[in-house]
């Protein structure tokens, strides 16, 4: 009997310094990031440089407006502001000249403060002509849209010679989605949230692949009542590790040691 007792001591003493095996919980792929995006000026469709499926890099070219107009509102700015330059320049020497004049007790008060109007009348002439002929660039620079980050063109919703009308509200042209970084949603109950922590690294299976994710957020309200109690939310980041996309939609297997 003393050596059964025994026995059972070191079996119980044995299992409890098993590892627990890992929990394992399905979690489904989402975009990072997915913009639609649009122009905030209007114009027609000069060309489209990309096609759905297609991957670009930040800064590519996606739309182009016809960008004729845009560059003659530059160049119709540009001469006034070169007007504006040459009024104010000439309102300085007059000012200069009225100044001179006064301290040498030749101009009246009232014809020292006439040059000095018509020098801050030339400034803020000059002013407004830099603030028009920054948003003439403004505009042409708006006239082509480009991809915000590197990823996978979506949807592309036009085609040369559509017109773009943007005064009330800006029409999505090219969708877009970064390829390279995606979210994994999953749910967790009340004890598996309390072990998880922003910023903790995950194992995850896809395909057969293992993969890293990290933790990004853990809800505070459940999103799920089950029999079993409150589910919250839990999002783990993944980075794509060779040049084979992840699927959105796709179940990953997320591993909590």
């Amino acid at each position: 009997m003393k050596s059964l007792r025994v026995s059972m001591l070191m079996l119980a003493m044995h299992a409890t310094a098993l590892p627990a095996l890992a929990e394992e919980l399905p979690a489904v792929v989402s975009w990072s990031q997915r913009v639609e995006l649009g122009t905030l000026v209007s114009g027609i469709v000069a060309r489209v440089h990309v096609r759905p499926g297609e991957a670009v890099g930040e800064g590519d070219p996606l739309l182009s407006l016809d960008a004729r107009e845009f560059r003659s509102r530059v160049a119709k700015f540009q001469a006034a502001h070169r007007h504006a330059q040459a009024l104010l320049a000439e309102a300085q020497r007059e000012d200069e000249r009225a100044m001179e004049l006064y301290d040498r007790t030749v101009l009246s008060d009232f014809e020292r403060n006439q040059a000095l109007i018509a020098l801050e009348a030339a400034r803020a002439q000059a002013e407004a002509a830099r603030a028009e002929l920054a948003q003439a660039r403004l505009a042409l620079e708006r006239s082509v849209i480009r991809a915000p980050f590197g990823g996978v063109v979506l949807a592309v919703d036009a085609a040369p010679g559509q017109s773009v009308v943007s005064e009330l509200q800006s029409a999505p042209l090219i969708t877009l989605a970064d390829d390279r970084h995606y979210r994994l949603n999953a749910n967790v109950d009340a004890e598996q949230a309390a072990r998880l922590s922003v910023g903790t690294a995950l194992r995850a299976t896809l395909r057969g692949r293992a993969l890293d994710a990290t933790v990004s957020h853990i809800g505070y309200e459940p999103v799920v009542q089950s029999a079993a109690g409150p589910r919250y939310a839990l999002v783990a980041e993944i980075r794509r590790i060779d040049q084979t996309p992840l699927r959105v939609g796709e179940t990953v297997t997320l591993h909590l040691d």
